[in-house]
């Protein structure tokens, strides 16, 4: 089975309503991290000009990546240059380390 990668950095104020969306939808799990820095939109009141923002990473089945793109796309869509970022990489090689063993 093929998994892909779906990286999204989204406005922190909104990691509640995508947590919940994805949820909805079956996601088995994510990581979430906390990011600063700035893309298309600047915080021009901000002493640094740049944003707090959370980058989910989430490893999921290749014919689920693009319902896990729209749904945070859907969930945040404002059509403001702050609403974020969505990547879908492809990997090479999942290994799930629970059921690692060496054949």
């Amino acid at each position: 089975m093929k998994h892909k990668k779906v990286t999204a950095i989204i406005p922190q104020l909104e990691l509640e309503k995508v947590e919940h969306a994805l949820m909805v939808i079956g996601i088995p799990g994510m990581t979430v991290s906390k990011t600063h820095g700035m893309g298309d939109y600047k915080n021009y009141y901000a002493n640094d000009s740049m944003q707090d923002c959370s980058r989910l990473e989430i490893f999921i089945e290749e014919e689920k990546a693009k319902l896990v793109a729209k749904t945070i796309a859907r969930t945040v869509h404002q059509g403001m240059n702050s609403d974020g970022i969505i990547a879908i990489l492809p990997l090479e090689e999942f290994i799930h380390i629970k059921d690692y063993s060496e054949e």
